[in-house]
């Protein structure tokens, strides 16, 4: 597996990461040693409350189990607040009731292919604010 690539610490992206089982633990180290501000919340009440209250959150992702909530019912009052905050699901099926806009990422993803995801996603946020 080839070495993930390091972004640039100085963009520095920020984001909201839901639950703090194995799988995010290790998403969230990729996340943090690839230059961004990676924020845990230990459930969705907690996800909800970082995306309202930090500025500049540019991206929300979240796991199919641990929110303690509806994972559609999540994203949607994540929404209320930040109408167009991008969201990355981890898991290997869709829940129901996720939003159409909302790309899954199957549990065995590489290091590349979830820098390259969530790259694509903080991108499109970045076109759109």
């Amino acid at each position: 597996m080839p070495t993930p690539r390091a972004l640039p610490s100085q963009n520095g992206g920020r984001i909201v990461i839901c639950d703090y089982n194995q799988l995010l633990q290790s998403v969230t180290g990729l996340l943090r040693m690839s230059g961004y501000a990676v924020f845990q919340a230990y459930d969705g009440q907690a996800a909800t409350e970082l995306c309202g209250q930090l500025e500049d959150i540019e991206l929300l992702v979240l796991n199919t189990f641990g929110t303690g909530i509806d994972l559609g019912e999540l994203i949607r009052d994540v929404r209320q607040e930040r109408a167009d905050l991008p969201v990355l699901h981890i898991g290997n099926s869709v829940p129901e009731g996720v939003p159409a806009d909302v790309p899954t990422l199957a549990e065995d993803f590489t290091a590349d292919t979830l820098l390259l995801a969530v790259e694509a996603l903080m991108g499109n946020h970045a076109e759109r604010v």
